[in-house]
């Protein structure tokens, strides 16, 4: 049904100018809204402490001297699959925080810590 006017609409909705809205209506709006997740620092330090572990794997693999270096034999190759897939698994995190960034926040504070100490301990 096509309704014409402003107060056609009102008398349709059965809206009274001194209704008050009911208790289920104010909660209802308020459990739509999403919450908003606080940023603590425990996702940061995790982030940081991963990178580091996974850059020192990384830039261990071509250091001679290193228990996972070249020459190592099983053990290397076992080290440096972990740092590769470490490495690998922080790249799609990032990418994900990157499309997702809006709705999942906390993955965004943990892939960028992370993928900022994998880039330090590799440059340096």
């Amino acid at each position: 049904m096509y309704i014409n006017s402003f107060d056609e609409r009102l008398e349709r909705i059965d809206w009274e100018p001194s209704a008050v809205p009911t208790r289920q209506m104010i909660d209802s709006v308020l459990a739509s809204r999403l919450q908003l997740q606080p940023r603590g620092a425990m996702l940061s330090l995790a982030g940081a402490v991963t990178g580091i572990l996974i850059g020192v794997g990384l830039k261990g693999m071509m250091v001679p001297g290193s228990p996972w270096g070249p020459g190592t034999g099983l053990v290397g190759v076992a080290g440096s699959v972990l740092a590769q897939a470490g490495f690998a698994v922080s790249v799609v995190a990032a990418l994900m925080a990157a499309v997702k960034g809006c709705k999942a926040p906390r993955l965004m504070q943990f892939a960028s810590i992370n993928l900022l100490m994998i880039a330090v301990l590799l440059l340096s």
